[in-house]
């Protein structure tokens, strides 16, 4: 695809691609509706043919980046195991991130440590396991490396902007241009080598520009760390690659015209990564839910699912674009939608499903593989989503 094409798109261009998202959404769902014979409980299906293309896709679309899966996006042993035979690596934020990166047998020098704030009890089990890369953000992050890796290789985060992002993660993490400094005199200081760059643009992110920015700033970074007598190694661009959910987000391919003509710039020695995360495993999940009851408070109509905010649906809070399903066909109505828990937080917005819906009707949700069974609990005995895989 063209890059004037990726700046402007046709109305026919737009139609065919919502036309497309919706097939997609589809084909999702028939290969999660067998899943309701034997419903217990809410069901997370998960296509292994989907994680490999996603993966190839996104390796394909930008040959040069190292793809890192980030593991908080989905832990299960298996979809982990399918990514390692598909080459890509990994990016970790906990110890028992860690240990499934040790279980799983990953060359642990390629598993990078991308929390920027992290227990020393952490950091400890993370050079005992032979982790050599971890993110600082502040100079008391280096601080607290260096008193138990000496020989870490440290990679900066930075601001970037995060606007146009679903989820924006601006401002608890990243360090400013004068966090920047901080840093750098810290590091001088402790005789710590600070090798590489990285940021991120925000969860489900649609603004191009800000990777673009991205790049641009960690750039004018490496001058600075080289001035320094630092020796840049890494480009880290994070994650935040977006899913297919309205048809209006660009595809992985439009992204990487714009980062494949950025990195142009970059010298050939400077190895460059990045985290997807969604990207790899949101299209490949479809969440199965059930209808407990529905209510009329005044002139409200409230629609219980038996799972919600503490079920794996916590994103639906902001939000988010997903896609909602009702197996019940019927002229459309805007419902209250909320989970089973006794608690008031447990809410999910307004959303459409058809007018007669009922008790015991499933509801279904593509691009839900990512950050939903993760994100869950059992909070008040409700059960979380079980995953399913299939072929």
């Amino acid at each position: 695809m063209s890059l004037a094409t990726v700046v402007k798109l046709t109305n026919d261009d737009k139609t065919q691609r919502r036309l497309m998202v919706e097939e997609d959404s589809r084909q999702q769902i028939a290969f999660s509706a067998p899943h309701t014979e034997d419903y217990s409980q809410p069901v997370l299906v998960m296509s292994r043919q989907r994680l490999r293309d996603n993966a190839r896709r996104f390796m394909a679309a930008m040959p040069r980046v190292r793809a890192h899966f980030a593991v908080k996006a989905n832990a299960d042993a298996e979809i982990l195991q399918i990514f390692k035979e598909e080459g890509t690596c990994f990016e970790v934020a906990s110890i028992a991130e860690i240990d499934a990166m040790v279980e799983l047998g990953a060359n642990m020098e390629t598993v990078f440590y991308s929390n920027p704030i992290k227990s020393p009890v952490s950091i400890a089990h993370a050079a005992k396991s032979g982790l050599l890369w971890y993110c600082v953000d502040t100079p008391e992050e280096v601080a607290k490396i260096a008193a138990i890796k000496p020989d870490a290789k440290l990679y900066l985060r930075i601001e970037v902007s995060n606007e146009g992002s679903s989820w924006p993660l601006a401002g608890k993490f990243g360090a400013t241009p004068n966090g920047v400094e901080a840093i750098i005199e810290a590091a001088k200081v402790l005789d710590m080598k600070i090798c590489g760059v990285t940021f991120h643009v925000g969860s489900q992110c649609c603004n191009i520009d800000n990777w673009v920015a991205g790049i641009g700033a960690a750039k004018k970074l490496f001058a600075k760390l080289s001035s320094h007598g630092f020796v840049p190694e890494l480009l880290n661009m994070g994650g935040g690659y977006p899913l297919q959910f309205t048809g209006e987000e660009p595809t992985i391919e439009e992204i990487a015209v714009r980062i494949n003509q950025e990195l142009e710039s970059i010298p050939e020695n400077i190895q460059v990564m990045a985290e997807p995360g969604r990207y790899f495993v949101g299209s490949a999940g479809c969440l199965v839910s059930q209808v407990v009851g529905t209510a009329t408070r005044d002139d409200v109509r409230w629609v219980y699912l038996d799972t919600g905010v503490y079920g794996g649906l916590m994103e639906l809070t902001l939000d988010f674009p997903v896609i909602i399903v009702s197996e019940r066909t019927g002229e459309p109505g805007l419902w209250t939608m909320a989970g089973p828990t006794c608690d008031s937080i447990d809410v999910m917005g307004r959303h459409k499903l058809p007018a007669n819906t009922e008790a015991e009707d499933f509801i279904y949700m593509p691009n839900l593989g990512a950050y939903c069974t993760t994100c869950a609990c059992d909070f008040n005995g409700f059960p979380p989503p079980v995953m399913r895989m299939i072929d």
